[in-house]
């Protein structure tokens, strides 16, 4: 947070002084990293708080909406870019280029510093991805402004400024759409994307005794925190501890999901000989 914010100020004051509309994007973005930084620290720290009786599952989805923020947060900004850099196409001003190069470059050290601090744990959370993201557009856009200040050096055309800002707001929109589309998956307690949930109802299936699995749901609370619950029907005379354990070990072997709530129904209960006997024996 530290690195983002004093980059940030510097590409701000560096933006101004050189009138490049590219840099003072990219100086927007780095606000929105420090924001995105700031804001997912705390979501872990919300996320440590224990389970309460109104919140049973604490606040661990904190994260997962914090990366949805993190997620719009980087499309109102490419938005502000665009509307901004549109006009200068008919009308650029006018650019210090040398200036604008040497904070660009110091910009992007600052990016390759911040990235490669979260690089090896951006799998482990969506949280800590959706800071990473953030960065990694930030360094993107830190690229662009480098090239737009070698092209105007070049060229003497001050059109790069604003292609520049306008190919950052692609690179923005392509790097947060997945982001927000995985929080939001998330937070409308979809199954996680990577799991196969007929390989889920085959495992479950092929568990001795149980006959059929019936309102299997499984959804995400938090990153790396699967849940599962699902009715399975059993044979008549089967215990109900070793079906519950063995389907038990088997989701935990096959797919690593610990957090699962298993409802027994035995075909046909002791003494009753119709279908219309049926019902819940057990649960765990």
């Amino acid at each position: 947070m530290a690195l983002t914010a004093g980059a940030m100020l510097v590409e701000v004051v560096g933006g101004i002084l050189s009138g490049s509309l590219a840099l003072l994007a990219d100086a927007a973005h780095m606000l929105t990293d420090t924001a995105a930084l700031g804001f997912s620290l705390f979501a872990f720290r919300m996320a440590e708080r224990p389970p309460t009786s109104q919140r049973t599952f604490g606040w661990r989805r904190f994260e997962v909406f914090a990366a949805f923020l993190n997620g719009l947060a980087l499309w109102i900004i490419a938005g502000f870019i665009a509307f901004e850099a549109l006009p200068r196409f008919k009308s650029p001003t006018g650019i210090k280029s040398g200036l604008m190069l040497a904070v660009a470059l110091f910009g992007l050290l600052v990016n390759i510093g911040v990235g490669a601090m979260l690089y090896h744990r951006r799998t482990q959370s969506l949280n800590i991805r959706g800071s990473f993201l953030h960065v990694l557009a930030d360094g993107l856009a830190s690229m662009g402004v480098i090239a737009a200040a070698v092209l105007i050096r070049l060229t003497g055309s001050l059109v790069w400024d604003p292609i520049v800002s306008i190919v950052v707001c692609l690179l923005i929109l392509w790097s947060s759409g997945r982001l927000v589309l995985e929080s939001f998956h998330i937070l409308m307690e979809g199954a996680p994307r990577d799991l196969d949930i007929e390989a889920v109802r085959g495992t479950l299936s092929a568990v001795p005794g149980v006959i059929e699995v019936h309102d299997l749901h499984v959804w995400t609370v938090a990153s790396e925190f699967v849940s599962l619950s699902a009715h399975l029907k059993v044979e008549k005379g089967r215990e109900a501890e070793n079906v519950l354990l063995e389907a038990k070990t088997a989701l935990k072997k096959s797919f690593d999901i610990l957090h699962t709530t298993l409802q027994l129904e035995y075909a046909q209960r002791e003494g009753c000989e119709t279908a219309s006997c049926e019902g819940p024996k057990s649960g765990s």
